[in-house]
């Protein structure tokens, strides 16, 4: 799907294409009308030219059959090609006839009229139809004069082209029904040349009308089909924008239901403290007053630290109700970070350090739930190393992803823990339940993120969380120490 959207978008983003396919279109129209024109024309001129063809034929028939009895009887056999002259002589007074000549039925020259008419073969091609009875006739459009009329010791200069309509008339009686001979008329073919002029020009017009009219049809029909794809592109972009949206709310749905689950696992890692404070307090004896003082301290500690556990899930139940949308960028994470650990960094006397180095924003709900994490890892560190040393926190754009690294200068962690870490009850801390360990690798679970210990020895631990980000390589990363 994501594939031809993308070949959709190119398509539609390319101007080129729809122009390119007017063009295309034009021309295929263009060349389908020129071919249809010229088989037209060609069609038109063969019927204007068998048009005399008819004609002649039919006046030489009706003069053969009127004259036969006159010409058996007078001059003989009418079989006989010298015998037809007459009848060839009547009918070539029409229709502007130059030269005339004469052949048998097997297309032999008989003779030729006028004086000075030159004799010539007749078109083999022209036999079948002739001997159907049917007569042929075909245009010229410049046949030298030379060509027709003998002309001794005449300048070639004067042997100028002219048109020249040829037609073949079968001669036959309607008694016989068969050849006896062909007359071959030789017609001034100008009047015959200028209709064809015209029809050229009629049909040229009527072609250009045509291409005109079809072609501004189909560019409109092309663009309004564009039209209607480019709608329909927007259209699936807005249901596009709405589906994205609905899974922005899935999402958060999603991360309500995490939170859900966080808050579960903290009233399950309260459990236990509580009730050994419940215990602590049912069998506390005046009589020991000094033994008193301190475990009601490691209660008053135990409480505050479940009270900012609480405190925290509260706080972030709180931004995931909002509907305020904003983004953090790293330097506001690591204020942030260092702001809720300030106060126990000045009552452990530890310090605590924070550098980030990129331009990587996260929306407000990540940055709230990856600022809670590292709140935590940040407080265990500062309980765990020893006062007057430091705590660091570090947060590095690498890639793609977002490497946010804690490291203390503490003990180190006992081997036995190393396997069950982030699992509940597990702590290294007189009193401590363990289960913001197991928090926080849920809430890393729940981003996608990977929370892993990298180093554990007698110079301190490295938690490291690497969460996974869009970054903006746009700008030159810049490494800021506080």
């Amino acid at each position: 799907m994501e594939h031809i959207t993308q070949i959709e978008q190119l398509l539609l983003r390319s101007r080129r294409l729809p122009w390119v396919l007017v063009g295309v279109t034009l021309a295929i129209l263009g060349a389908t009308i020129l071919l249809a024109s010229l088989q037209l024309r060609a069609k038109i001129r063969e019927q204007i030219a068998g048009r005399d063809g008819e004609v002649l034929h039919e006046v030489a028939v009706m003069q053969l059959e009127a004259d036969a009895p006159e010409i058996i009887e007078e001059i003989g056999p009418i079989t006989d090609p010298e015998n037809l002259l007459p009848v060839v002589l009547k009918t070539s007074r029409l229709k502007g006839v130059v030269a005339t000549r004469f052949y048998d039925a097997s297309g032999k020259s008989a003779w030729a009229f006028p004086t000075g008419v030159r004799e010539a073969p007749l078109d083999p091609r022209c036999l079948p139809t002739l001997a159907r009875l049917r007569p042929v006739g075909r245009f010229l459009e410049a046949v030298p004069s030379r060509h027709l009329f003998r002309s001794e010791g005449e300048p070639a200069e004067s042997d100028k082209p002219m048109p020249l309509l040829e037609v073949n008339v079968p001669l036959h009686t309607s008694a016989e029904n068969r050849l006896i001979g062909i007359a071959q008329f030789n017609i001034d073919g100008s009047p015959i040349a200028a209709e064809f002029s015209q029809l050229d020009r009629h049909l040229a017009v009527q072609a250009l009308i045509g291409f005109l009219v079809g072609g501004g049809t189909l560019v409109a029909a092309i663009s309004w089909a564009f039209r209607r794809l480019r709608q329909a592109h927007h259209l699936l972009a807005r249901r596009t924008d709405s589906l994205w949206q609905a899974n922005q709310e899935l999402a958060m749905v999603a991360k309500t239901s995490a939170v859900g689950a966080i808050t579960s696992h903290l009233i399950h890692g309260l459990k236990n403290p509580l009730s050994g404070l419940q215990s602590f307090v049912a069998n506390l004896a005046p009589s020991n007053a000094a033994s008193a003082e301190a475990d009601l301290e490691q209660a008053v500690a135990a409480t505050r630290r479940m009270h900012s556990l609480i405190s925290q899930v509260v706080n972030v139940l709180r931004e995931e109700d909002g509907a305020a949308q904003y983004e953090v960028n790293l330097q506001e994470l690591a204020e942030m970070v260092s702001a809720k650990v300030h106060s126990l960094s000045v009552q452990t006397g530890v310090r605590f350090d924070t550098q980030w180095k990129g331009k990587t924003v996260l929306p407000h709900r990540t940055a709230n739930l990856v600022g809670l994490i590292l709140v935590n890892l940040a407080q265990n560190a500062l309980q765990a190393t020893p006062k007057g040393r430091s705590v660091a926190l570090s947060l590095i754009e690498q890639g793609k992803n977002l490497l946010c690294e804690v490291r203390d200068e503490g003990p180190g962690l006992p081997a036995e823990l190393a396997a069950n870490l982030f699992a509940p009850c597990q702590s290294t801390k007189e009193g401590g339940s363990g289960i913001g360990l197991a928090i926080s690798k849920q809430l890393a679970n729940h981003l996608g993120a990977v929370l892993e210990l990298t180093r554990s020895s007698s110079t301190g631990c490295v938690f490291l969380l690497t969460v996974p980000v869009n970054v903006d390589l746009e700008n030159q990363d810049v490494l800021l120490r506080h």
